[in-house]
């Protein structure tokens, strides 16, 4: 098992459309079945850049799991070979998923209302919504 790193969202509540390799694999792939875990798409910006930098390393195989799937604000197309839950183009937080290094702590996932980069999580979040 190995893991990375990746991010394009840094403290806003919308991509910046920049990829960020922040930690990278240590060990090789090629030859190897790859099993590619995230926890949100969104634009598919930044699953299709991983998804070609894994293909690049000459994996036997790359496949996709996502628990929270935004297909309705894909940019890019990208295949995802398993899925947890379909969800509507609003930003969510907790169970991992955070804002500007916040909120993931939350043991369930919430919708952020806002209309804003800089919402007011507190006055703004409808617990369990996903």
């Amino acid at each position: 098992m190995e893991f990375m790193a990746v991010s394009s969202y840094g403290d806003s509540t919308k991509t910046s459309g920049i990829v960020k390799i922040i930690k990278d694999m240590d060990t090789s792939i090629k030859g190897k079945n790859v099993l590619i875990v995230e926890d949100i798409v969104d634009t598919g910006l930044t699953l299709s850049y991983l998804i070609r930098m894994m293909q690049e390393r000459q994996p036997k195989s790359v496949r996709v799991c996502v628990l929270l799937d935004k297909e309705e604000r894909r940019k890019v197309p990208v295949k995802v070979d398993y899925k947890g839950f379909d969800i509507p183009d609003k930003f969510v937080l907790g169970y991992g998923l955070d804002y500007a290094g916040k909120w993931r702590n939350l043991p369930s996932i919430h919708i952020v209302e806002t209309n804003t980069d800089s919402p007011e999580v507190g006055n703004s979040m409808r617990g369990g919504d996903i």
